[in-house]
């Protein structure tokens, strides 16, 4: 009845079910793990479809586990017990673990560093490997298991309860148009609304969630700008656009670092809220304490 070969094929629906009957209520379980009731309900009904076996009967007060159903928990609980060995304070002293995450460029170099030092300074011998790439392909990597956590702007792309992910806010950015200091002394006076930008050389951001809200508050107002140079982070487009003279899109709090002045304009910027984003049900613990610390930040 109870093979390896038959978990690996369908943990989660052994793991629902285990969870379930450990609290012999789908919705204790539910409360306790943060998954719905009426998930843990089906993956209890799909592992007897797939069984052919009646593992609970149902009662007043929740469900009560047959004799199959009581053996198999028996099962399940002898292998889980084994697996949970450890909590998270082990982790600085006893494992040599790695915690991956996926940011774009911008987010790590002016968020992920506050973080990852509180973090550091908890677990000292954690490895910790940060991937940069686009918005596109961190999600991918997060989807297919590749990286831990996405810390991205929101909305997230894959916001949907059909990929069982938690996202939590923990920063917002505003967005401004800026350029050179010098060059900001010559046209100060003659750019003041989002439409006078038209007339310059303007650089932004290429396929980013940034230019997206940005596109979306043109779209809303019937501008149309285009700007003639993409660019993959900031630090090059800061570089570009002082060498140049043209004018480029940034988060507020990048123009002190590289030296750049503000254009003022009459509309309002979008204001970019910052994210982390996890697998609700898979994270490991050294990823989920990590989501603790930013989230306790």
């Amino acid at each position: 009845m109870f093979e390896m070969y038959d978990l690996r094929s369908n943990f989660m629906y052994y793991s629902d079910f285990y969870l379930s009957a450990k609290e012999s209520s789908f919705s204790e379980a539910s409360r306790k793990h943060n998954i719905s009731s009426s998930s843990l309900s089906r993956s209890v009904a799909k592992l007897e479809e797939i069984l052919n076996l009646k593992l609970t009967k149902t009662t007043n007060k929740g469900f009560e586990l047959t004799l199959d159903g009581e053996r198999l928990y028996k099962k399940l609980d002898e292998l889980f017990s084994k697996i949970d060995i450890f909590t998270a304070d082990d982790l600085s002293d006893n494992l040599e673990v790695t915690l991956t995450i996926g940011t774009t460029r911008n987010i790590a170099d002016f968020v992920l560093e506050k973080y990852l030092t509180k973090f550091t300074e908890k677990y000292p011998n954690v490895k910790i490997h940060i991937f940069t790439d686009s918005a596109t392909n961190l999600n991918d990597y997060l989807m297919n298991h590749k990286i831990d956590i996405l810390i991205d702007y929101l909305p997230h792309i894959n916001y949907s309860e059909k990929f069982d992910l938690e996202i939590q806010p923990i920063s917002q950015y505003n967005t401004c148009f800026a350029c050179s200091k010098n060059y900001y002394e010559k046209i100060k006076d003659k750019i003041h609304t989002l439409k006078d930008l038209s007339s310059y050389t303007l650089v932004i951001s290429g396929s980013s969630r940034r230019r997206q809200m940005l596109d979306e508050i043109l779209q809303s107002k019937n501008i149309e700008i285009k700007p003639q140079h993409l660019m993959p982070d900031s630090k090059l487009m800061a570089d570009y656009i002082k060498a140049n003279n043209f004018i480029g899109y940034f988060i507020e709090d990048e123009l002190e670092e590289y030296n750049l002045a503000k254009i003022e304009l009459k509309e309002e910027m979008p204001k970019n809220p910052i994210g982390i984003i996890y697998p609700k049900r898979t994270i490991n613990h050294v990823a989920r304490d990590f989501v603790t610390t930013v989230l306790e930040d």
